[in-house]
């Protein structure tokens, strides 16, 4: 036996129940009609009119059939439910589906089964009209077809039930949707409105009542224009009318109302075209937002905003007077004042630094640097300003500029970060040509002898001290020079003729030495020479003292006075390496030089 397996879906199961519900209630006369005729038209033993869900079997009406509903496993009519088609079985007994179901197997079995289905009015299977003999039978097309007739029959009753039943579903929806949209529309947070075609009022919403202040049925009884602002109601009319006779379906307005208070109310209305079943227009559905928290934040907005702005431009006014004050003075001060944003804009220029850069009369403010400075200048000055703006701390500098009308001018920069890196960073420079002439000539004249132009003493011993700082340093020596018989020379005839003698013996010197060594007069007559190692020292000092003393010992005219020049020369070697200690060295060449001197003890030769 294979059992059936019916599967309705809620909503049909819903609407058996109700009809089933229905038939108890008000029993259908037509259906134990039909199954008597039936029985006689087809000379069967039992006729059953039963209608089939998801658990069971229901006899709507039985003719002659000598058994209760039986359990849906057992159940033959499923099986044409199940099909939604005819069914005949001539010998249950010969089909393997039926032939050990209990109702063909026990003392008074079914041997013969036709059924054809029962359909709702949207062709979906809810029974069958089944025909049980006890003895096999043939059914032929023709009896089918009566069967087909009288179950159509049948279906005209079922029908009529299924709308009874389906009305009720129906009537069930509609009153619990209604119930649901009227608590909806009860309990909304905003306010809710309905509003006739004719603009009568027909509902309110509490939120609609506790904005205005009213109760619902006050409001109904109220005229428009007392709760809507005067200045609104054209609007108010002209949107209306719009809606309900266009096909438009929804408007968004601000409108003001009237409290019962006689306190104004701003609302946000949304306007929706609600219509009937028919497709025609009902009325309209009015939304309100309370807009009176916002309207009131953008009048403290705006107040704030005038305030904000008066003090704006007070503040301007006093910042335009300032900058001018500023302006004013900086103008007169002989600098170049600017400050430069981080961002490399120019936000403050003097007049001189206008004027240098050839923008006098250009204010330059908000323009980038890199508009108004040459490359040469930028790439001077961008690396020290940026240093500067990441380490925040003042820096200042010397530089020379090639200016366009073709001068050097040397400059002092200072460069001071504001206290607030937004700001910017100040800049003050300064014309020191003429400071750093005079210092270098101070610095000059500080280390240089005045009459012969070479380097003093002092600039001897720094040099020498510079040459002891050195890590690689070389093999070199010191030469000391005395001029012999100098006293007899300045006794004889003169300072002045003493002078030219100096001048004469440092000139001699300064063009017979090399590039790399270096010469400089200690006091008196007497001289220094640093030679520095290039091959051989001891060649090399060989070499540059007999061509120095060719070049001095010949004769010379001084102020019609013909004089041979001599030197005594002392020596102090210094070997690669080893310490060097100026004030040592000078006096080791000192006295070797003296030791030269009482060698070369000569009286002095002058031809007249």
């Amino acid at each position: 036996m294979t059992s059936p397996c019916h599967r309705c879906s809620e909503e049909q199961q819903d609407i058996l129940a109700r009809m089933l519900n229905i038939f108890d209630t008000q029993p259908a006369e037509e259906l134990p009609r039909l199954t008597r005729i039936t029985r006689t038209f087809f000379q069967v033993q039992g006729v059953v009119i039963s209608l089939v869900n998801n658990n069971r079997q229901w006899f709507l009406s039985n003719a002659n059939f000598p058994r209760q509903e039986p359990a849906i496993e057992f159940s033959f009519c499923v099986h044409t439910v199940n099909a939604n088609a005819p069914l005949v079985i001539p010998d249950t007994l010969l089909d393997e589906r039926f032939a050990t179901n209990p109702m063909v197997t026990d003392a008074n079995p079914i041997r013969f089964h036709a059924s054809y289905p029962l359909r709702s009015s949207l062709g979906t299977p809810l029974g069958a009209l089944c025909l049980y003999h006890h003895q096999p039978r043939a059914f032929s097309d023709e009896e089918m077809q009566q069967l087909s007739d009288l179950a159509f029959i049948v279906q005209t009753v079922l029908h009529k039930v299924e709308m009874q039943a389906r009305e009720a579903i129906a009537r069930e929806r509609l009153y619990q949707s209604d119930y649901v949209n009227q608590q909806i529309f009860s309990r909304a947070a905003i306010g809710l409105a309905v509003v006739a075609p004719d603009k009568r009022p027909l509902k309110f919403n509490h939120a609609f009542c506790d904005m205005l202040g009213y109760d619902e049925e006050t409001l109904l009884t109220l005229p428009v224009d007392n709760v809507v602002h005067p200045e609104d109601m054209p609007k108010l009319i002209s949107d209306h009318d719009l809606l309900m006779s266009s096909n438009l379906l929804e408007s968004t307005q601000q409108r003001r109302y009237i409290r019962a208070d006689g306190s104004e109310l701003w609302a946000q209305v949304s306007i929706s075209v609600l219509y009937n079943p028919d497709g025609g227009k009902f009325g309209l559905l009015l939304a309100l937002t309370d807009l009176s928290d916002q309207k009131a934040s953008e009048q403290r907005l705006r107040c704030l905003s005038q305030e904000l702005e008066h003090r704006v431009e007070q503040r301007t006014a006093e910042l335009r007077q300032s900058h001018q004050f500023i302006q004013d003075i900086t103008d007169h001060i002989p600098a170049m004042i600017s400050c430069i944003s981080p961002d490399n804009v120019l936000v403050f220029a003097n007049r001189h630094l206008r004027k240098l850069i050839g923008h006098e009369h250009d204010t330059l403010y908000q323009r980038d640097i890199h508009e108004i400075f040459r490359p040469q200048e930028l790439a001077l000055f961008l690396p020290r300003l940026e240093e500067s703006r990441q380490k925040r701390h003042p820096a200042s500098f010397e530089h020379v500029l090639d200016m366009p009308d073709g001068q050097l001018i040397t400059f002092h920069t200072e460069l001071v970060p504001a206290d607030t890196p937004e700001l910017g960073t100040y800049i003050l420079s300064t014309d020191i040509t003429h400071l750093t002439v005079l210092r270098d000539q101070l610095a000059f004249e500080a280390n240089h002898d005045h009459l012969t132009g070479l380097p003093n003493r002092r600039a001897v011993i720094s040099y020498l001290n510079r040459q002891a700082g050195k890590k690689r340093r070389g093999a070199l020596a010191l030469l000391f020079f005395d001029i012999n018989n100098f006293k007899h020379y300045n006794d004889q005839f003169g300072h002045d003729f003493g002078d030219r003698v100096i001048k004469t013996f440092a000139r001699l010197l300064r063009q017979n030495t090399r590039s790399y060594d270096f010469i400089g007069r200690l006091a008196g007559d007497e001289f220094l020479m640093v030679i520095h190692e290039q091959r051989n020292l001891a060649n090399e000092i060989r070499a540059i003292t007999q061509k120095l003393k060719a070049k001095i010992e010949k004769p010379i005219t001084i102020r019609q006075q013909t004089i041979t020049l001599s030197a005594s020369v002392g020596r102090a070697i210094l070997p690669q390496g080893a310490p060097l200690n100026a004030n040592e060295l000078i006096r080791q060449a000192d006295t070797a030089m003296y030791q030269a001197k009482r060698r070369h003890i000569s009286p002095p030769e002058a031809a007249e």
